[in-house]
């Protein structure tokens, strides 16, 4: 029998990788705007220095030096018993085998991963899109809309099927109880 694919993002949604952009671009950038530690943060922190290529970071992105974000491991393992776990992550730069094989490392039980600029292609193979970008979940039906909560504020608004604060207190059992058919 198979499964219903789980597709689930990763830049902030299962690592965090935004902690790494704000660490370089406070090293390698002159800051212009303290606004930043506000409640909301603009998602692209750029905004808040002064870099000639800020997104130099995104193109040769290393990600051995993070660790997934707490509780993702653990509860897409859990939910890997019911569904198949496909990430499935937008392209920038050439990191993707990189990325690929951080997935590989700490998450063994993926099913598989797909690198796109499009995820919404994927709707008709997904039961729900776990992302923490709206304007990336918009394309899918609104009751496989997954919204993963950050502290950044988002380009689109869109409504949502189910919405995901954290990993660490995420109910399995209520997601199961909501996708599975």
């Amino acid at each position: 029998m198979s499964k219903s694919i789980i597709g689930v993002d990763v830049d902030l949604t299962v690592c965090p990788s935004d902690d790494g952009w704000a660490d370089w671009l406070y090293v390698n950038s002159d800051i212009t705007d303290l606004s930043w530690y506000k409640p909301e943060i603009n998602y692209n922190l750029s905004t808040y220095f002064n870099h000639t290529d800020p997104f130099e970071y995104w193109r040769s992105l290393e990600y051995s030096q993070f660790q997934p974000l707490k509780g993702s491991v653990e509860k897409l393992e859990q939910l890997s018993t019911y569904f198949d776990i496909v990430f499935i992550s937008a392209i920038k730069g050439k990191h993707n085998k990189e990325k690929y094989y951080w997935l590989k490392e700490h998450f063994p039980f993926l099913k598989g991963y797909l690198a796109t600029k499009e995820k919404f292609l994927m709707n008709n193979s997904v039961c729900a899109m776990i992302d923490d970008r709206l304007d990336n979940l918009q394309g899918f039906d609104q009751h496989k809309r997954v919204f993963y909560k950050t502290p950044y504020s988002q380009n689109e608004t869109c409504g949502v099927g189910y919405v995901v604060d954290d990993w660490e207190s995420f109910s399995v059992k209520d997601f199961c109880d909501q996708y599975l058919n």
